[in-house]
């Protein structure tokens, strides 16, 4: 398995299927479908919830669900980066003029308590949709997510998914080989990229070309092989243990109630 990664901050898929294969918690061992629907009712969860405590609640609990499966937390912090900033730079233009206690103001401009809440409320969302999705791929097998995309996704939006998955291992390998031979001659990805622009858009538009030449050898291969457009997972589900499915069941229900009545964190209380 090859370890070359184009950055830290990166979620790197050999690691991820490494946890996914190997693991042996509790949470490896709940049912695909029952994970896939978590994360449905987190993302409803998130969208539907008002109160910026209740959504800091949800992402806390979304890490102990994380570290329960035995995953590391240095590498989450690190994945954090990426969907943080992205995060941050949609909340700075939003934060100004939120109604509340002003707390500062400049060039009149004004940052309120509830500016800083509607910061975090949005931080939180992201990153506990971000965990939880990052906690459902590190503790569900790859045949378990195969069948999962075969159900769920009709044809041939699966068949797209899951051989997406595989040349996702070639191409991250292929371009962080790059990166290492740049870095070995003393270059780097951002400096690289102000000094010599022209010769780095000639070395990834290289790279997509040799990609794009693999993918067609792969599936002129597959189609010698049989392949006629559907790869059949060969692992089928067991049926969904009764317990798990009246938790999810019941989870559904009470956000609906939550929701419909307005609870206190869903529009009935305060933020």
């Amino acid at each position: 398995m090859r370890s070359t990664q184009l950055t830290g901050h990166i979620p790197d898929p050999h690691l991820i299927t490494l946890y996914a294969e190997r693991g042996g918690s509790m949470i490896h061992r709940l049912d695909p479908r029952f994970k896939a629907a978590v994360l449905v009712w987190l993302v409803l969860l998130v969208t539907l919830a008002r109160s910026a405590w209740l959504l800091v609640a949800v992402w806390a609990g979304t890490i102990l669900v994380y570290r329960a499966a035995g995953l590391p937390l240095r590498e989450l912090v690190r994945w954090y980066t990426v969907p943080a900033l992205f995060v941050v730079s949609l909340v700075i233009l939003l934060i100004w003029g939120e109604p509340g206690r002003p707390l500062v103001a400049a060039g009149g401009l004004v940052l309120t308590d509830g500016g800083l809440l509607l910061a975090l409320s949005l931080i939180s969302r992201a990153l506990a949709t971000v965990t939880f999705t990052l906690t459902l791929l590190m503790t569900t097998r790859y045949a378990h997510l195969a069948r999962l995309a075969s159900t769920v996704l009709p044809n041939p939006l699966d068949q797209v998914c899951l051989l997406s998955y595989r040349f996702l291992f070639t191409t991250t390998g292929m371009v962080g080989d790059l990166m290492l031979a740049v870095r070995s001659r003393g270059g780097g990805l951002v400096r690289g990229m102000l000094t010599r622009s022209r010769l780095f858009a000639a070395v990834f538009a290289l790279s997509f070309i040799r990609a794009y030449d693999r993918a067609d050898r792969v599936g002129r291969a597959m189609s010698a092989r049989g392949y006629r457009g559907q790869l059949a997972p060969s692992q089928p589900f067991p049926r969904l243990p009764a317990f798990q499915a009246i938790v999810i069941g019941a989870a559904f229900l009470g956000l609906a109630f939550a929701a419909w009545a307005g609870l206190p964190g869903f529009g009935g209380g305060a933020s």
